[in-house]
């Protein structure tokens, strides 16, 4: 098949990746190219090593900048003219389009598109998005698959009818299984952001006496500045953003990986990613959905109180590596992208009937 996944023509794919979705996006590509489909990406960029071709959407050469009729800085400007550049592409070549995109413009332009359509539901119902995605569903040949069972449910609520579920996955094999130092330090990853909540993190391991390693990168200056920095020390380090490949050589000093996220994680691509290292991982329900718990190797409470992680701490502790990356081998993004391919499969058949 001919595929066209769409992230949005500022959007980089370069690692380290900004987020879950720039992951998804770039293993769900190369995957479909591995089972035989050619396949462009809509996006700012991506790495050389990746299997798929970029279609780059450029700034305008003029500039974009408005102080009168509707005042947007230049960078604003420019995207909403890479945005729509879109509207003039030929989409006729593909047999499918997925959009994995949050941005309004793509699918206003979108709408106007008659090739049938996968929407991926990468983050929880707010009025923006379901607004948005109502819309395009109303003009657009779309189905729309949630990453869990958590997004399905949520969504459903709002749309007021069933979302197929496609559990998300990782580049499997990119993760090689790693012996456990059971006396390391704790390792913490994601967005430095309130709703991240690394200071249950940072409680946590000062409690144990234990020392803490987080990872990634700055979104709330504030917050980092007021709630995470006066908390940092020899025991308490902040390593700054990291490829996957410098996470994974992490995983070689860690006991167990801590995912305290206050919001509701959609998925939570680390949580995989730490358990296919061998690393048991203990948190909060709010971040470890349904489908990613295991009693020993994948613990949730159903709290928000750091306290409440200690017990299960010990628990994940005294698991195997290998049972952590059995667990984890049902999210390999093979799978995941062999469950898309017999969505696009079924869309197009439907077409040509």
């Amino acid at each position: 098949m001919r595929i066209l996944l769409v992230a949005g023509p500022f959007i980089s794919l370069r690692e380290p990746y900004n987020g879950g979705t720039e992951a998804f996006i770039v293993e769900h590509a190369n995957a479909l190219v591995r089972l035989g489909h050619t396949v462009d990406v809509i996006a700012k960029d991506a790495d050389e090593k990746n299997l798929f071709q970029v279609i780059e959407f450029h700034e305008s050469p003029l500039s974009m900048k408005d102080n009168a009729y509707r005042p947007c800085s230049e960078s604003l400007g420019q995207h909403y003219y890479q945005t729509f550049q879109y509207g003039m592409f030929d989409v006729s070549r593909y047999d499918i389009i997925h959009y994995n995109s949050f941005i309004p413009e793509i699918y206003a332009v979108g709408a106007l598109f008659k090739t049938p359509s996968v929407l991926t539901l990468h983050l929880p119902p707010t009025e923006k998005f379901v607004l948005m995605y109502t819309f395009f569903m109303k003009h657009a040949p779309v189905v729309l698959i949630g990453i869990s069972k958590r997004m399905s449910e949520q969504w459903k609520e709002f749309l007021g009818k069933d979302v197929e579920v496609i559990l998300n996955g990782i580049a499997f094999d990119k993760w090689k299984l790693h012996d456990r130092n059971a006396d390391g330090y704790l390792l913490w990853s994601g967005r430095i952001a309130k709703e991240k909540n690394v200071e249950a993190a940072i409680h946590l391991a000062n409690h144990l006496k234990q020392p803490l390693k987080i990872v990634g990168p700055i979104f709330d200056k504030k917050y980092f500045s007021d709630h995470v920095q006066p908390q940092l020390n020899e025991y308490i380090e902040y390593i700054s953003h990291a490829t996957q490949q410098q996470l994974s050589n992490l995983v070689t000093g860690a006991s167990a990986y801590l995912a305290t996220a206050i919001w509701e994680e959609p998925f939570g691509l680390s949580t995989v990613e730490m358990l296919a290292s061998g690393l048991p991982v203990v948190g909060f329900y709010t971040a470890i959905p349904p489908d990613l718990r295991n009693e020993k190797v994948s613990i949730a409470v159903d709290s928000h109180n750091w306290r409440d992680l200690i017990k299960p701490l010990e628990i994940a502790k005294k698991s195997e590596p290998a049972a952590c990356r059995d667990f984890a081998a049902s999210f390999d993004m093979t799978k995941t992208s062999a469950a898309y391919v017999n969505v696009y499969e079924r869309l197009a058949k439907n077409l040509r009937r």
